[in-house]
């Protein structure tokens, strides 16, 4: 699997430079990192190197596999995921370079729309919760921060992400101790 900055670069746009490759190959990651460190290109010797980590440090929503593809070049398999997956995945970090990310890829294929990116956040909903100390999650902290770059308006991430799911939820019979329990998870 082929995540992080390189599938922009690699399917969106040639412009879009990333300085590393993140890879991940379930079962063999030992493998592929003695082999990418006896080729020269691990972290700390080229410009640009390739970075082979745990596949669990890609975080898109749920439902990313359904849009990944993949390529295979000289009998090796590639799996990329989505454009919309790999901003989901920079979402919950949102640095600089994540809404440039957003910018591109929106510029470049019209993706994602306020009603895509809506739809798989609240497929997410339950990594939007208040913390301990009170502060809302990161991925809620950043959703609400993104929009108003990206979309041009105000984001309020309980009732337009949060609170459709509850409501759903209710309607579909959920456990109303399931549904108490993520209230208050989420502080609502």
């Amino acid at each position: 699997m082929v995540f992080g900055s390189a599938p922009l670069q690699i399917c969106v746009d040639s412009a879009f430079l990333s300085a590393d490759v993140d890879v991940s190959v379930p079962g063999q990651g030992d493998e592929l990192k003695e082999l990418v460190e006896e080729i020269g290109l691990s972290k700390g010797k080229p410009a640009y190197y390739i970075e082979v980590v745990a596949e669990y440090i890609f975080r898109p929503g749920p439902n990313w596999r359904e849009r990944a593809k993949t390529i295979t070049l000289n009998d090796v398999s590639f799996l990329f995921p989505d454009s919309l997956d790999i901003l989901l995945a920079k979402l919950r970090r949102l640095e600089e370079k994540a809404i440039l990310a957003f910018q591109l890829v929106r510029e470049k294929t019209g993706r994602p729309t306020e009603h895509e990116l809506i739809r798989e956040l609240r497929a997410s909903y339950d990594i939007f919760y208040i913390q301990k100390n009170g502060q809302k999650s990161a991925l809620w902290e950043n959703t609400e921060k993104l929009w108003p770059r990206i979309y041009g308006r105000a984001m309020d991430a309980r009732a337009e992400i949060i609170q459709p799911v509850l409501d759903q939820l209710a309607e579909v019979g959920a456990d109303r101790d399931y549904l108490d329990e993520i209230r208050m998870r989420l502080g609502i």
